[in-house]
């Protein structure tokens, strides 16, 4: 509640410096970071515009958003360079963060080539857009239009330009590495707002990218659910390590289980479990989840298949539970699984208390 609170002042600090900085621009001519601030002061009220998707802003961006806007506040011309760059870098991420959401709704396919040449055209139109704006807002006031204003407007396109094509390396290192500061950025936007970025369902590119992430604390791959692959019976133990696993996930920050990927990485297919069809597997892992983990946290699990390469993929979603949840044993004994890097492990006694206290508390 207290950080709630925090981040609702700092927002209202940010809102309160933009108008100020947008009067300031406004006395001084800086026409740009005016034009500038007026875009981040819209964007800083979309959340109580758009209200139906609950739209919230990470308080790490709202942070670099305030320093920034000091910065502009106080070196005036000076910050005419820093300001359309920091321009271009911003639209540009809007322009990535929008097809960000079209393809988690799996509304288009992923071209990493495409996703940059739209991120790059969007800032430039938009740029344009700006100083086409400007240019007319000058005739509006009655400003005299001289060939000096060519030339700035020229030079801030080409900034503009410069803060566009950093921008696309951005979000080139974001979609082809697995960690660094920029994913762990998106990461936060999309954890923020969960209503925008829908998960895709039977996504056979979704399930790709999963299995080339590899095995990690919220993501974990099982051959079957009940075959022994080296004995080719089936085995209580592989029912009872999905479980456990599903079981962790929920303790923990949830986590994705997929079931016919073998531990490398290989596309098995739950063929091997031998069921009549892919609804008598599902059916079956249903029963099997409430019997032993719970009806009650049964929601928190959402299973979704998907044929790859003629191999029928299962993939269960599990959320992170508000209560602590424990998995039946063989000897109907309740036992309490958390996620430690790529495993799942039993807390047992005066752990199990702590942990408890500490994530459910």
């Amino acid at each position: 509640m207290k950080s709630l609170n925090i981040q609702k002042y700092l927002s209202f600090a940010i809102k309160l410096i933009l108008i100020l900085s947008i009067i300031n621009a406004i006395n001084n001519q800086f026409w740009y970071i005016m034009s500038t601030n007026i875009f981040l002061l819209i964007l800083m009220f979309i959340p109580q515009i758009v209200k139906r998707y609950q739209i919230k802003i990470p308080a790490e961006f709202e942070w670099t958003l305030l320093v920034f806007v000091i910065f502009t506040l106080f070196l005036g011309k000076i910050s005419g360079i820093i300001v359309p760059i920091f321009f271009g870098i911003a639209i540009a991420m809007i322009g990535f963060m929008i097809l960000a959401i079209l393809y988690s709704n799996n509304q288009i396919k992923k071209d990493y080539f495409l996703i940059i040449l739209f991120t790059f055209s969007f800032t430039i139109t938009f740029g344009f857009l700006l100083e086409l704006l400007k240019y007319y807002l000058k005739i509006f006031l009655g400003d005299e239009i001289s060939l000096g204003i060519y030339k700035f407007s020229m030079q801030n396109m080409t900034f503009v330009i410069i803060g566009a094509a950093i921008a696309s390396i951005m979000g080139y290192i974001y979609m082809s590495s697995e960690k660094g500061m920029i994913r762990q950025a998106v990461k936060k936007i999309i954890e923020k707002n969960p209503k925008l970025f829908l998960k895709k369902n039977n996504s056979s590119d979704e399930i790709l990218e999963l299995i080339k992430n590899k095995e990690s604390e919220e993501i974990e791959f099982k051959s079957t659910l009940r075959t022994n692959l080296h004995t080719n019976e089936f085995d209580k133990k592989m029912e009872f390590s999905a479980l456990k696993t599903i079981t962790a996930f929920l303790n923990s920050n949830g986590g994705t289980l997929l079931l016919g990927i073998t531990d490398e990485g290989k596309i098995l297919g739950i063929e091997h479990d031998k069921f009549p069809d892919t609804d008598k597997f599902n059916l079956y892992l249903i029963s099997m989840i409430k019997e032993r983990i719970g009806k009650k946290h049964f929601h928190l699990i959402e299973i979704q298949n998907s044929v790859i390469e003629g191999r029928t993929i299962v993939k269960l979603s599990c959320k992170k539970s508000k209560n602590p949840v424990f998995l039946k044993s063989d000897s109907n004994e309740e036992e309490f699984y958390v996620r430690m890097g790529p495993s799942s492990v039993q807390l047992k006694g005066s752990e199990l208390v702590d942990y408890v206290k500490r994530k459910f508390g």
